[in-house]
């Protein structure tokens, strides 16, 4: 993935990600690590269906903790988290493609939710119908931040979630950290 970030500065979701990705099943199955209650990740599923209404990037999860974490990515571009700054503004506005990244969040819990505890439909899709699910947004990258662009969205990530439901929001190059750090942590 190091390698994959390094060639190119932007990537798009189509072209670039989604398929990079698919070539890399487990590195897709890492990125369920950022769902606490996944110890071995065993499932991985890409473009997966969700009842019919929404599809993720990719889904994965541990079948023996009945862990799951959703994944949607959004581009690495320059503006794929927040605008150009506004003249006579100091904060930059979240751009349009992090909130349909963020909003994709959102109707997947609302969803997840709306199934209720006894859902066939949960059961088909997780194999259980009390799934442990984590909700995840990858979109741009560090080096278009700045320091306080990337505390907002730190921020953001640490302090919302959707009812019962966590999420988390990584840049490109904070996942592969966060993956490396937790494979560490495995080593030991």
């Amino acid at each position: 993935m190091e390698r994959f970030l390094s060639e190119e500065k932007h990537r798009t979701e189509r072209a670039d990600i989604l398929p990079f990705f698919k070539a890399r099943p487990n590195l897709s199955a890492a990125l369920g690590l950022t769902n606490s209650a996944i110890e071995a990740p065993d499932r991985v599923a890409f473009e997966l269906d969700l009842f019919g209404d929404f599809v993720c990037d990719v889904a994965n999860g541990d079948s023996s903790t009945n862990a799951f974490t959703l994944i949607e990515f959004e581009d690495a571009q320059e503006q794929s988290i927040f605008r150009k700054l506004d003249h006579g503004k100091s904060m930059k506005r979240w751009s349009p493609r992090f909130e349909r990244g963020f909003s994709q969040l959102v109707d997947w819990a609302w969803r997840l939710s709306t199934e209720g505890g006894t859902s066939d439909a949960l059961r088909r899709v997780f194999g259980n119908s009390h799934p442990d699910v984590h909700l995840l947004l990858v979109v741009g990258r560090d080096a278009d931040l700045t320091g306080g662009d990337l505390n907002r969205l730190q921020w953001r990530s640490r302090n919302v979630s959707f009812g019962s439901y966590r999420m988390s929001c990584f840049t490109f190059d904070g996942i592969l950290q966060s993956i490396r750090r937790r494979l560490q942590l495995a080593k030991q």
